[in-house]
């Protein structure tokens, strides 16, 4: 996962997860990206939420002008929305652990004692 839905995922599930877990530093072309995929999402009143728990964090840094935009998108919350978030990131999570060096290795050597059980 990279760094803007690391960021992302800290803000939006900043009471549950990741109260202790400090942001990572962006660019401001990081942060305006951030801001469009809370827009997508439809979790911006979560987002909103973590900069106003976020607001001391060091690395919590974006110009003054998109600060204001997050924080307007406060507003009506859907609970489908955020779990289909909350889904995404879970699938994406299980791909990234299925895909290691182990477990491809182990695929790899099934795959050749099922090859030599062929053979014989």
């Amino acid at each position: 996962m990279d760094i803007i839905y690391r960021n992302l995922q800290r803000l939006v599930f900043s009471d549950e997860f990741y109260g202790q877990e400090n942001i990572e530093p962006m660019s401001e072309w990081k942060w305006r990206k951030l801001y469009e995929l809370s827009i997508a999402y439809g979790i911006g009143p979560w987002v909103a939420d973590g900069f106003r728990q976020f607001a001391g964090d060091f690395f919590l840094q974006p110009s003054n002008d998109l600060r204001h935009q997050f924080l307007a998108l406060d507003g009506p919350r859907n609970q489908e929305l955020l779990d289909k978030f909350r889904l995404l990131l879970l699938r994406s999570q299980s791909l990234r652990n299925r895909l290691t060096r182990e477990s491809l290795h182990a695929y790899f050597n099934d795959f050749m004692t099922s090859i030599r059980n062929i053979e014989e």
